[in-house]
C-alpha cells in the first residue's frame, strides 16, 4: 500500500474510533461542558431567643428602648434589647421566653431585657419581684443596686430586689447558681440567699408561712371616718391595703391610715414577701354616725 493510502486508512480508523485530535487530522478536540456543579447554600446564622410579653393583667406598662416613652400594653408585644415592662399594684404580665420558659411578672414590678442570644436571655430586675421559667433557654437575673446575678437552665427561681441594694434569691426547682463581687453559690431546690450590695451571698432559711400580722381594732363598729392600721410583714414584703402600696420599715411593721365609709367597709391586706409568696388577710368594719337614740325622762309622772 503506498505512504498516501496508508495514511487515509489510519485517518478513517481514527475518525470511527472517535479521534477528537491528532497529527493525522488537524482536527482540535471536542470538550462537552461538565454539567454545573450544585449550588452550596450558605449558612444561616441563628436567631437570638425571641421575648414576647404574652400577657398583661392590670395597669401594665412597656418602654421601647432605654429612653423610650412609657405606654399602656396590646399583647402580644414583642420586646427587644432595652426594651423594659412595669407593673402597678395589683397588675401582673408575663413574659414568653423562646419556646417554653417564661418570666412571671409580679405587681409593683419593673424588669428590662439586658441580652438575647440563640440560647440565653438576660434581664434586668430594676425593683420588684419576678418568677423564672428557664425552659430550654437559659435565663439570668441581674438586679438594680447589686452584682448579684442568678441564672438558671432547668427548673424555676424567683428574684426580689428594693432596688436599693437587697436582692433574694429562692430555687423553687432544680439549681440556680448566684454570683456576687464577693463570691458565689448553687442553690439547690426549697434553698434561698440574699446579697446586699457587692458582698458575697449569704444563704438563708426559707420561712414556711408568709409572715403577715395585723392589728385589727377591737370594735368592728365606730363612728370614726379613718383608723389605724398596723401590722408586721416580712423585711422586703410588699403590702398592699385595699389596693393602695404600704410603707413596710427595715423590722417589717407597717402602718397606714384606713379611710372608712358609712355603712360596711371590708379592709383587705395582703402580702408577698421577698421569696414571691403571698398571704392575706380581711376584716370588715361597720361606721355609724347616727346620733345615739335620747331617752326621755319621766319623773313626777303619775
Amino acid at each position: 500500500m503506498s505512504r498516501p493510502a496508508a495514511r487515509a486508512a489510519l485517518v478513517a480508523l481514527l475518525a470511527a474510533a472517535g479521534c477528537g485530535s491528532c497529527v493525522f487530522c488537524g482536527e482540535k478536540p471536542k470538550v462537552e461542558n461538565p454539567a454545573p456543579a450544585p449550588a452550596v447554600a450558605a449558612p444561616v446564622a441563628p436567631s437570638p431567643v425571641a421575648v414576647v410579653l404574652s400577657a398583661a393583667q392590670g395597669d401594665v406598662q412597656a418602654r421601647h428602648g432605654a429612653q423610650g416613652p412609657w405606654s399602656a400594653v396590646q399583647v402580644p408585644l414583642p420586646l427587644g434589647l432595652d426594651d423594659a415592662v412595669r407593673t402597678a399594684v395589683g397588675s401582673t404580665a408575663t413574659l414568653k421566653v423562646g419556646q417554653d420558659g417564661s418570666i412571671e411578672v409580679r405587681e409593683r414590678t419593673e424588669v428590662s431585657v439586658r441580652q438575647l442570644l440563640v440560647d440565653r436571655a438576660r434581664f434586668r430586675l430594676e425593683r420588684g419581684r419576678i418568677g423564672a421559667t428557664p425552659g430550654h433557654t437559659a435565663v439570668a437575673i441581674e438586679s438594680s443596686g447589686s452584682s448579684a446575678v442568678a441564672e438558671a437552665s432547668t427548673g424555676s427561681f424567683a428574684v426580689f430586689t428594693d432596688g436599693k441594694g437587697l436582692v433574694a434569691v429562692v430555687a423553687e426547682a432544680g439549681e440556680v447558681k448566684l454570683t456576687a463581687g464577693g463570691g458565689d453559690t448553687v442553690l439547690a431546690a426549697g434553698e434561698g440567699a440574699r446579697v446586699v450590695g457587692d458582698a458575697a451571698p449569704v444563704r438563708e432559711a426559707v420561712p414556711r408561712s408568709v409572715l403577715l400580722k395585723v392589728a385589727w381594732p377591737e370594735q368592728k363598729e365606730t363612728r370614726e371616718s379613718t383608723f389605724t392600721l398596723r401590722g408586721e410583714a416580712d423585711p422586703g414584703a410588699v403590702v398592699s391595703v385595699n389596693g393602695r402600696p404600704a410603707q413596710v420599715g427595715a423590722d417589717g411593721r407597717f402602718e397606714m391610715e384606713v379611710p372608712l365609709a358609712p355603712g360596711t367597709n371590708r379592709v383587705s391586706v395582703t402580702s408577698m414577701d421577698r421569696f414571691g409568696r403571698a398571704a392575706g388577710e380581711e376584716e370588715a368594719l361597720r361606721v355609724d354616725r347616727r346620733p345615739p337614740p335620747v331617752k326621755a325622762q319621766h319623773e313626777g309622772w303619775q
